[in-house]
């Protein structure tokens, strides 16, 4: 297969080449399989999705029970710092 590459595509490609990329074919592979491994990695899978689904709903739960912090995610890090290092001592 043969491809054209844009004047963009071609200065990313020598960007790439700049780095220490010696074959141009051996860059583009590599774009190529980085751009795979990045879409088989996002958690759309129907599993994944049921699972936040029923975590949500956990969470809705527990909030119209209350249960719930108004704590920031500082002010919660710091907790549990301090009480990890209480159990330390």
């Amino acid at each position: 297969m043969q491809v054209s590459l844009t004047l963009y595509a071609d200065q990313l490609l020598q960007r790439m080449m700049s780095l220490g990329y010696r074959d141009p074919v051996q860059a583009i592979e590599i774009a190529l399989e980085r751009m795979v491994e990045s879409e088989m990695d996002r958690d759309d899978s129907p599993e994944i999705i049921e699972w936040m689904r029923q975590e949500v709903a956990i969470g809705a739960s527990q909030a119209e029970k209350g249960e719930f912090s108004t704590l920031s995610l500082d002010e919660i890090k710091a907790q549990v710092l301090v009480q990890h290092q209480q159990n330390l001592s």
